[in-house]
């Protein structure tokens, strides 16, 4: 399975996830992820399966973000009564 390194590290640092911390989420070494973020590594589908999983959770997270986020500052700061 061939990897497409510069969208999974593009993905990954849309998301604002280090290195390291994604690595550590889908369970290998931080150097094995880079190296497969630079087409040096050809990971086995079940590597492949848990960066997808991850970067939709990432990109799931970013969405209901923005959805709970206010962007317009409409002065009514008070929560509900």
């Amino acid at each position: 399975m061939k990897a497409r390194g510069r969208s999974i590290r593009r993905n990954r640092e849309e998301s604002g996830c280090g290195l390291t911390e994604f690595a550590d989420r889908i369970g290998i070494s931080p150097s094995y992820l880079s190296r497969i973020e630079r087409d040096q590594a050809n990971p086995s589908p079940g590597v492949m399966r848990r960066i997808a999983v991850q970067l939709r959770k990432e990109q799931d997270a970013r969405a209901a973000i923005a959805e709970i986020t206010d962007t317009e500052e409409d002065g009514d700061d008070q929560p509900p009564k």
